[in-house]
């Protein structure tokens, strides 16, 4: 170990705890605004009452999830449970596992969600958009948008990727309900784990006697043998990619409409433009950061970050939205919109939204795709889409590992 590394930092008796509520839906938590403007990393005291290091800077949360010496490894000790008890009843899945088992099973899905092959979906994607507004045109207002459009677009799309009936999406949504809600107790988790794996054990037996164009259908044919996906993680993996594939983008559907409503000078440009639905989507994604408990790692070895010394076994939780917002990397140039405001012209592809280095999501560009083509087709056909109640009677997922909106009523 290094002689110049700093100091070993005690556990703070006033250590707030984590995770931090968005005061306002649009903003990072006000503590965690402070801290990053404070510099450094600050101690939170999480529900189990174990205290960890909060990451707020953009360049400290790349260089946490760019380190070889940071774990991901709910298993290993010191790891900062999203759910208190979780630990000893996690299944070891592609978003808890360090390298090399990671990246050797990453490797064999992440064809499937290739620039190119998420690219040539767009036409399919605009399809069910298309469908899907149709049936709310033929309903007439107001509708309840996530309900009506941003749940079931990504839902559709993931049951053509995957090979999972779409008539069982009931089962999806609550499932994915229930793993994001932070109300929902260790034993209630147990339980709704079961049912999913018990679903996903039988589609992948169906996928073995009669397999289709799909991915399912490819991983337990292409990849079988010692060298392949393993048989008794293909299950978990299956629920981790219809939970990922349809509850993140859903809840950034309905939160993107919110944000072009609520500002008709960035719904107009977009309008005008539906050229700029790249550069929306990108923004979209560094301005809402839905990801809000989540990552977080484990030191698996004693490292610097941001000026601190963190110590083998010490648990580290990242602020994406801090992060994502941070005046040092957002707003700095010249005539450019501040960090904290949305400009859908901005581009901002060096946002930390889908996280960085070895475990970004693998769903990205099916997530860009989805947006991309969503946003414009909405607003090119309801000119008249808007707001149904009044914006503060909107009940956001405040206590969830994913924000969202619980429901967006819209008329036209």
């Amino acid at each position: 170990m290094s002689t110049s590394m700093p100091p070993i930092a005690a556990p703070s008796s006033n250590a707030p705890d984590y995770p931090a509520p968005r005061t306002c839906p649009y903003s990072a938590p006000e503590q965690h605004t402070a801290f990053r403007e404070a510099g450094g990393l600050h101690r939170v005291t999480i529900q189990d009452g174990s205290q960890h290091w909060l990451v707020t800077r953009h360049e400290d949360i790349r260089a946490v999830l760019a380190s070889p010496a940071m774990s991901a490894d709910i298993h290993h000790p010191g790891y900062p449970e999203a759910v208190p008890g979780s630990r000893g009843h996690a299944p070891r899945n592609i978003l808890n596992m360090d390298e090399p088992e990671h990246m050797r099973l990453r490797q064999m899905l992440t064809r499937e969600f290739s620039v190119k092959r998420t690219r040539a979906m767009r036409d399919e994607v605009l399809a069910i958009t298309d469908e899907l507004i149709d049936d709310m045109l033929a309903k007439g207002g107001p509708v309840d948008f996530v309900q009506e459009f941003a749940l079931p677009l990504p839902s559709r799309v993931i049951c053509v990727i995957l090979g999972v009936p779409y008539e069982d999406r009931e089962f999806f949504h609550r499932i994915a309900n229930a793993t994001t809600d932070l109300t929902f107790g260790i034993d209630e988790r147990r339980e709704l784990q079961r049912q999913a794996m018990a679903y996903y054990t039988k589609l992948i037996e169906d996928k073995r006697r009669e397999p289709g164009d799909d991915l399912v259908s490819r991983l337990v044919t292409e990849h079988a043998g010692p060298d392949g996906f393993p048989a008794e993680l293909l299950p978990q993996h299956l629920h981790i990619l219809v939970l990922a594939g349809h509850e993140t983008t859903a809840n950034m559907l309905g939160l993107g409409l919110l944000a072009l409503l609520r500002d008709p000078q960035q719904r107009e440009r977009l309008l005008a433009d539906p050229g700029l639905a790249p550069s929306a989507a990108e923004e979209m994604l560094r301005y809402w950061s839905i990801l809000a408990a989540a990552p977080r790692r484990v030191a698996a070895a004693d490292v610097e970050i941001g000026g601190q010394r963190i110590r083998a076994g010490e648990g580290v939780i990242l602020s994406l939205i801090t992060g994502n917002h941070d005046p040092r990397v957002f707003g700095t140039g010249e005539g450019e919109c501040p960090a904290d405001q949305l400009d859908i012209a901005r581009g901002a592809r060096n946002h930390l939204a889908f996280g960085f280095g070895n475990h970004q999501c693998l769903g990205q560009n099916l997530a860009r795709t989805e947006l991309q083509a969503a946003w414009p087709r909405l607003l090119e056909r309801i000119p008249g889409l808007r707001l149904a109640v009044p914006e503060e009677e909107l009940v956001f997922k405040r206590e969830s590992i994913v924000f969202g909106l619980k429901s967006l009523p819209v008329t036209w």
